[in-house]
This record gives C-alpha cells, structure tokens and sequence, in this order.
C-alpha cells in the first residue's frame, strides 16, 4: 500500500500540482534550475535526491536523460558496513552549467560537472567531469572534439532553411532529402 500510495501521490504532484511541467517539478522537489531550460516530456528519472541537482540557464535535456545521484549498490552489502543508512551512504551532486545539450537517453552519474557551452550525445554514460566548450559522447562519455570544431562540422552538414512552421520544414526537407515533392 505504502508504494502505491507514494507513486499516486508523485504523479498527483507532477501532473496535477506542476502540470506536466518538469522543470516546475524538479524546482519543487528541490532542484536548483536556472532560466529559460527545457527538459522534455518524461526526460528525467532522477533518483530521489533532486535537491542534489543543479542545472544552469538555458540547459536542454533530451527525453530518457537520467540523473543519478546516489550509488544504490550497497544494498547488497549493506549489513556488512557499519552504520550503513537504509538509503545507502554514497551520495553526490550533479551540475549541469549553462548553456548545455544533454541528448537523448543520456546517463548522469553523481560527482559530475558538466562544464558551460557543452554537447552530451544521445545514450551517453557520463562518469566524469566535462570541460567547458566540449563534445562528449559514448559509454563511457568520452572528448569527442571542442564546441568550435563541432559548429564547423555542423556547419558542413546543416540544411539550411528559413521556414517558421512544421508544414514548410516538410515540404523543403522532403525535397532535399528525397528529391520529391512534399
């Protein structure tokens, strides 16, 4: 009853009380965010600890980003370790400084830094600080190149187009990509 009643009541929180707003969410559950972050519909499974989270201005979390603040793995000798917490004893921040992107799927793991103006690629495991200015990506997240040679790589790839609405993306990205009206 006890776990039924915790999970009525966090959905009741989160879609009643926040409105299905997770940065309104992780504020209230007492993570510090800065403005104007994005962080996508059923993006973040943190672990329990979100007063242990902080996230700059204008960071971007991708759906499936998990947040994993604490190290749950001495449940299995916690009756060995003296005055072992029934929560565990291994705890740490995260911090997400502004102006970042954490793809898609992407793992956090607790005591990691995640310096300004940084890119974490799609299913990343990050166990490690991320310098200021990088690309990281793979498990575990590795240097893939700096934010500047990132921006000349996209450059050469990007598609460029003007369009302010869904439709006219269609058409113009079905034209170039499949050669064929939209």
């Amino acid at each position: 009853m006890g776990k039924i009643f915790h999970t009525v009541t966090r959905l009741f929180v989160r879609y009643v009380l926040c409105g299905g707003d997770n940065v309104r969410y992780l504020r209230r559950q007492g993570a510090r965010i800065g403005a104007d972050c994005t962080i996508a519909s059923s993006a973040v499974r943190s672990g329990h600890e979100a007063w242990l989270i902080e996230l700059g201005n204008r960071v971007k979390l991708a759906h499936g980003v998990k947040l994993v603040t604490h190290d749950g793995s001495s449940r299995v000798f916690r009756d060995r370790v003296p005055r072992s917490s029934p929560f565990g004893n291994r705890f740490g921040t995260i911090v997400i400084r502004d102006n970042c992107v954490v793809g898609m799927d992407s793992i956090i793991l607790f005591d990691v830094v995640i310096g300004p103006n940084s890119i974490v690629g799609a299913g990343s495991v990050v166990t490690r600080d991320v310098p200021p200015n990088t690309v990281v990506a793979g498990v575990p997240a590795r240097v893939i190149c700096t934010l500047d040679e990132y921006i000349e790589k996209y450059k050469a790839k990007m598609i460029p187009t003007q369009t302010q609405d869904r439709a006219t993306l269609r058409r113009e990205l079905t034209l170039q990509l499949w050669g064929e009206e939209g």
